[in-house]
């Protein structure tokens, strides 16, 4: 464990667990969950999700986190991804409270904790009351703070895109395939799917997969068939998660 203290007039503190015996700085590459996978319904809702990109399962707690963290994975580019990241102890009103984020996702220097709740509940006063406060704090170590909405999460088609390119997460790309990828995008930044089915000599799923590595990019808000555009540069609506625009430029 490793703690870390703000001298703040809130006085609150931030652990995490890290496979690294360092006090110096925290390494948010390697992040353990700070508690064991819970279920939150008397159904008993969890599981986990293969991660190929950094070998190793991801597990969620609820529905909804297990459809985030498959549009994190598929959308986002992070440079790392935890569920359970860390404690945050911290009064309010007299009492001692301990928030756990969902998830902690890093783009460079750029770490942002976020909290997947259904609307109802992100709508009411009193989380929208606590999550500025939790935002503040958060602030002074260093990291952002985002509540992600059961529709933003569910929104259509990115979500159906999202499941449909996890299915091609343990392709294996060839260097030669990887080098016709790239000769066909010499001359253009756009490419139909359908262009390299029919000429069959690269997989449709080699070049999904190197959208899914970030090398590619699919316009996620329009349905994926053989006629989607695959470009060189993001395309279609780019809503979040994806890096920050600071770090595209």
């Amino acid at each position: 464990m490793q703690t870390f203290d703000d001298g703040g007039p809130q006085c609150s503190r931030l652990t995490f667990l890290t496979y690294s015996q360092s006090t110096d700085a925290v390494d948010l590459s390697k992040l353990q969950r700070v508690r064991k996978v819970v279920s939150r319904s008397q159904s008993g809702v969890h599981g986990k999700i293969a991660d190929a990109a950094f070998h190793r399962s991801r597990h969620g707690e609820s529905q909804n986190e297990l459809r985030g963290i498959r549009v994190m994975l598929a959308t986002s580019m992070v440079d790392s991804l935890q569920e359970q990241p860390f404690f945050l102890e911290y009064h309010s009103a007299g009492k001692k409270h301990r928030y756990t984020p969902d998830l902690l996702a890093v783009w460079k220097n750029f770490r942002e904790a976020i909290e997947i709740k259904e609307d109802s509940e992100a709508d009411k006063p009193d989380t929208q009351e606590r999550v500025a406060l939790i935002e503040k704090l958060l602030r002074e170590y260093g990291f952002h703070f985002r509540v992600w909405r059961r529709s933003e999460i569910c929104a259509e088609p990115r979500l159906s895109n999202a499941i449909l390119m996890l299915r091609y997460r343990r392709v294996e790309v060839s260097p030669m395939e990887h080098e016709q990828i790239r000769q066909s995008f010499c001359a253009l930044s756009q490419v139909a799917l359908r262009q390299f089915h029919d000429s069959k000599s690269v997989a449709v799923q080699s070049v999904l997969r190197l959208v899914l590595a970030g090398e590619l990019h699919i316009d996620w808000w329009k349905p994926l068939t053989l006629d989607s555009t695959v470009s060189v540069v993001p395309i279609g609506h780019q809503v979040w998660p994806r890096p920050p625009m600071v770090l595209l430029h």
